[in-house]
Formats: C-alpha cells, structure tokens, sequence
C-alpha cells in the first residue's frame, strides 16, 4: 500500500523475516574444580579411601651398638564419600523435532541435549563446592536421596572464619602458611570474583598472567607468588559463595578455598550417559544421568576463610 505516493515496508506483508542462523545463550559453565581435578572410578555407592601419616618428627641420635629403638607408627585412615545422582531430562515435541522444521542450530533434542549436559556439570560442580553429605534412604522419593560430601564440608584443619574481616595479602599468605606447616603447597585459589579482584590488587605478591599447560585455560590465567606459595593458579568461581550466604548488604561477604588440586579426586560410579525414556505420546524423551563422588585425599593440605569483606 502506497502511502503519499511511497511504497513502505511496514504493510507490507510479503516481507520475510531476518533471522540470525546462529543461537546465542548465556553460560555461566564455571567448572573449573570438576576440570582440574584427577577423575578415576568409584566401585560402589559408599565409596572410600586410604590416608597415611609419618609419624611426628624427633631427635633421632643413636648410641653405637644399643638395640635397635621402640618407634610408634601412625595407622592409616578410612575417609569416605557416598556417590550422588545427578540426572537432567529433556522432553521434545515431535512437532518442535521435525525435519521438516527450519530452525537455528540444527535438531531440537540434539540442542536440548548439548545444553542438558552443560547444566549437567554445572550441578556437578557445585555438588563438589557446597556438598553436604546425606547417605540416603531406601525411598524414591527426592528427600531421600543420597548427597557427597564438598571442599567445604571436607576441609576442617585449616578452616577459619573472618567475621568480616577484609582480606589482606598478609591473611592470604598466612592461609598459605598454614598449608605449609601442613606440609604441602598451594597451588590454587577459588574465590568470589571480589575475593578475585582483591587478591588482584595486591602488589607485593606480583600476580602475573602466565601461560600454563591447564586444560581449563585457553590463553592465560592469573597467579600469584609469595614465600609461601608459588604460582597459585587464581579462580573467580560463583559457587564459593552465593548469593544470600551473608545476607543482602551492599557489601556481602565472600569465602576464600586454597586448594592443593592433586590431593582431590572425582570417583566415578558412572560416567554421563543417555538414556531413552518411554515415549506415551507424540514426544521424545531422553534422561542424562552420572553418579559420583567427590574425594578428599587429604583434606589438611587445604584450607578455606569464610566471611571475608
């Protein structure tokens, strides 16, 4: 329809659309625990683990020709975990999973099911973070279930809360200490992006941008060097802490994990795989499901602050 003698597109019903052949999706897909971690199997639901200590240090001075000394021995403990299920389920028409049907990025299930296993490790990690251990019962119903254990929960040693007090470079590196005494080293840190951002700003310590062979890291990644610690990987991660952890202040508080990454396992009792469910009606259905646990190989190499400002 002409209007003032100009044809305009906006009556104009034989316009086609402008469709982007590309799908944009937020992911905050911040795995980085669950992809830096050793994975290994887990042979049943209860899953367990030996740890061995020396014993304390001494004086150790022998008289020439006395009988050989009485030494003590440390026996070895038994950790465990229970293994959790983690299950997502994607359900497409058959209408919406049609051939015929033009679409972006491809098959409908295919893309649910790319995205159901992003969402997947999403829950995974934070299971291994914020996990509370529940052993379950014998029940289906989801109250019932079975939960692992997380860093969190693990780490008890070297654990100590700030009551808002703001982190410094000399609490960092005495967090490092404490590890140190232990007899290990850090080598990462897992923080809120605050936490992240004030650990960025020390100067004495000199965080760098190194390249490092890490399967998690494309280009670089931030570290950080002190006498206690050598180049300790730093992770802005969102699960450390939540929001409502501490409250809804203008200035919320926020944990801090330092980690020694080889002294934690993912035990695997099954691996991620794809189940087809029972079609009833004009739909597809198909169930992602892993069952795992997390593995603390030595919960006093580690340590965490909480409740910093």
């Amino acid at each position: 329809m002409a209007v003032g003698g100009y044809v305009y597109t906006y009556p104009d019903v034989a316009r086609r659309e402008s469709l982007l052949d590309a799908m944009n999706m937020l992911e905050p897909t911040d795995t980085q625990l669950l992809s830096g971690i050793m994975q290994g199997p887990a042979n049943n639901t209860l899953h367990e683990w030996t740890i061995d200590t020396l014993e304390a240090v001494g004086d150790n001075a022998q008289a020439e020709g006395a009988d050989a000394p009485a030494d003590a021995s440390n026996d070895p403990t038994r950790p465990q975990n229970v293994t959790q299920i983690l299950s997502k389920t994607a359900k497409v028409t058959g209408s919406a999973n049609a051939d015929n049907l033009k679409r972006v990025s491809g098959k409908r299930m295919s893309r649910e099911l790319v995205k159901k296993m992003k969402a997947l490790k999403n829950d995974t990690e934070l299971a291994f973070i914020r996990g509370t251990i529940a052993s379950g019962v014998a029940s289906n119903s989801a109250a019932s279930a079975r939960r692992l254990r997380g860093v969190k929960s693990w780490i008890t040693t070297n654990a100590s809360n700030y009551s808002g007090v703001s982190l410094t470079e000399t609490i960092l590196n005495d967090i490092f200490e404490a590890q140190w005494n232990q007899g290990a080293n850090a080598d990462s840190v897992y923080t809120s992006m605050k936490g992240k951002r004030r650990v960025s700003s020390f100067t004495a310590g000199a965080t760098k941008q190194v390249d490092l062979k890490d399967r998690r890291l494309i280009l670089a990644v931030d570290v950080y060097q002190s006498d206690a610690a050598k180049m300790v990987k730093l992770f802005p991660h969102r699960h450390v802490t939540r929001s409502g952890d501490y409250g809804t202040t203008a200035t919320p508080g926020f944990d801090l994990l330092s980690l020694v990454e080889d002294t934690w396992g993912a035990a695997f009792y099954r691996r991620p795989f794809t189940k087809d469910l029972a079609e009833t009606g004009d739909f597809t259905a198909k169930q992602l499901i892993q069952e795992v646990t997390l593995e603390s190989r030595n919960q006093l190499a580690n340590a965490q602050g909480t409740v910093f400002f």
